[in-house]
């Protein structure tokens, strides 16, 4: 039978679990989507088939015992049965047998083993769904790209196409795994530039910690090592340092001294075999393109349109109350585009406004209503709109009770305060002007290779600005503030989990938000992490696309939840 990836729902109100746990099931080449309440759960559990279901016990409006009984309603419909484990706390231990008895097929206590996630994913997904090589996830991952209508498809194949013959002739590197994880043939050929440039220098490195017995630093390095290979598809490479790594960890030294070079002769063939790296003017010529190609979208989102004061007015028939509402907008200094409750005319005219009102009229029909709020949702959820609502209140109880309502950031119920409203739709520009800005990144790590790479990633979105330690963030934060440090969990002589007790025992940085971007994904460390409540946990094996969507997704909903 071929295999196919399998497909997991995450549902959970933290986002900070979501990542955690997609992390982890990407690990094990499982696909994952993310639902963040019970009423987001159910309506992409009517539209899209999942192979099993996480589902969070303890969640704001409804639970997760309500939604697991409305989920059974829409499994007896479609005619099939998906496994939907239970995942809470510690103190929702006791609560096991209960959890069971109602019907979940079993329980997960946070924080969630990468062990005790993996014999779950073994037992509950598809015998022809279990874990997939990067090579087997490849169409999948391509088919998700091809059908989310959201998401720009990268042809991987079309990107290899551009590669030069000798380097497909490579032995020991996988350059699908490779365009994959980097998304276009110019980015892989940047980080194999990093990769290869640094060989030399790295593997000294190894070597030397080998012999002075620095088992601290040489576990840094190794696990450094681990990572560009993995990244740039040098999977023998990956596994041989990722060993080595494990073997620092439980001081097995015997192991270290008799299996380094046999980490270290195969990373050195490397500065031969991709030599020509150097010299092929294929290979410059397509740096040259990603240069150009960069530069021109920098300054096609330096020249952005500013459509924070512009509110996309969307009713079914205009009379004196719309009329009057448009008139105060527009005398706030608001422009107005105002178009019918119609589909066809919302999806038009979706990208020219920031702000979106919405005046539902049930003299038309409750289950129009329902469309265009689904509709609405989606749009806002995806470009970060915000969506208020005004009209009488059986209208928008109606609205409200429809799917697409979790977006909704005000409702005003007729007669409108108009002074009111103004305010609200000033502060929303205000946060929308806040949100389009250029943001400032701060980025620690001690790796200087995955340093150049994610800069490199970021760059284009984002002023970026990178340190190699914590003394030197702490020294930079001294002097500026960013809206958002990315940190390294294993660093020499103050780790990510001392640095940002660090920062959060300082008033002038405490407010700070801090994602990890680490290799770390083991319980014991994530436990270490949650202490200090990091508003985002991001794994280096991810790929390109996810981290740079992770991070403007965290801007998106950060601006969103201020509107609440």
């Amino acid at each position: 039978m071929e295999n196919k990836a399998s497909r997991v729902l995450i549902v959970d109100d933290m986002p900070i679990n979501r990542m955690i746990i997609s992390s982890l099931l990407a690990t094990n080449g499982v696909l994952s989507d993310q639902a963040e309440s019970g009423r987001e759960c159910l309506e992409m559990c009517a539209k899209k088939d999942y192979d099993l279901i996480l589902l969070d016990h303890r969640m704001p409006e409804m639970d997760g015992v309500d939604t697991f009984m409305q989920l059974n309603d829409i499994f007896s419909r479609k005619g099939r049965h998906i496994p939907v484990v239970c995942h809470t706390t510690d103190e929702g231990r006791k609560n096991i047998n209960l959890y069971k008895a109602a019907g979940f097929a079993d329980v997960l206590i946070k924080p969630i083993e990468p062990k005790q996630l993996s014999e779950v994913i073994m037992t509950y997904l598809p015998e022809e769904d279990k874990i997939m090589t990067a090579e087997e996830l490849l169409p999948a991952l391509m088919e998700e790209k091809e059908t989310d209508a959201s998401a720009e498809p990268v042809d991987v194949r079309e990107e290899l196409d551009k590669l030069p013959l000798w380097l497909k002739t490579v032995p020991h590197i996988d350059l699908v795994a490779g365009i994959t994880n980097c998304e276009t043939a110019a980015d892989y050929v940047d980080a194999l530039y990093i990769f290869h440039s640094s060989i030399i220098e790295k593997a000294g490195e190894i070597e030397y910690y080998l012999q002075n017995g620095d088992w601290t630093m040489y576990k840094l390095c190794v696990h450094s090592l681990k990572s560009m290979a993995r990244l740039v598809g040098a999977r023998m490479l990956h596994e041989k340092a990722a060993s080595l790594e494990a073997a620092a960890g439980d001081n097995a030294f015997d192991v270290i001294q008799r299996d380094t070079p046999k980490l270290l002769t195969p990373y050195l063939n490397f500065i031969d075999l991709l030599a020509p790296l150097l010299e092929d003017e294929n290979i410059k010529r397509i740096l040259s393109e990603n240069a150009a190609s960069e530069e021109k979208a920098v300054s096609l989102s330096s020249v952005r349109e500013n459509h924070s004061r512009t509110i996309l007015f969307i009713q079914a028939n205009q009379g004196i109350v719309t009329k009057g509402i448009e008139n105060n907008l527009r005398d706030a200094d608001f422009s107005v585009i105002s178009i019918p409750d119609e589909p066809d005319m919302i999806i038009t005219y979706r990208f020219e406004a920031d702000i979106v009102i919405y005046f539902p009229n049930l003299e038309d029909d409750s289950s129009h209503i329902g469309l265009t709020m689904n509709l609405l949702g989606e749009i806002c959820q995806d470009d970060a709109k915000i969506l208020c609502l005004i009209g009488d209140v059986t209208d928008l109880e109606t609205a409200m009770a429809a799917s697409g309502a979790h977006r909704v950031s005000r409702t005003y119920p007729r007669p409108v305060n108009i002074l009111h409203f103004i305010r609200d739709m000033d502060y929303f520009a205000t946060l929308l002007e806040e949100y389009h800005r250029k943001k400032t990144l701060f980025i620690v790590d001690d790796d200087p290779d995955y340093l150049s790479i994610i800069t490199h990633w970021l760059s284009t979105d984002y002023q970026v600005s990178y340190f190699h330690s914590g003394d030197e963030i702490i020294a930079g934060l001294s002097t500026a503030t960013p809206d958002l440090i990315l940190m390294d969990y294993d660093m020499p002589k103050m780790d990510g989990y001392e640095l940002m007790r660090s920062l959060r025992a300082n008033p002038a940085t405490s407010e700070i938000p801090i994602i990890f971007l680490t290799g770390k994904n083991d319980r014991d460390h994530v436990v270490r992490i949650l202490e200090y409540k990091p508003d985002g946990y991001l794994l280096k094996t991810s790929q390109k696309d996810n981290i740079l969507d992770a991070i403007d997704r965290f801007f998106a909903e950060t601006m969103f939840h201020k509107t609440l």
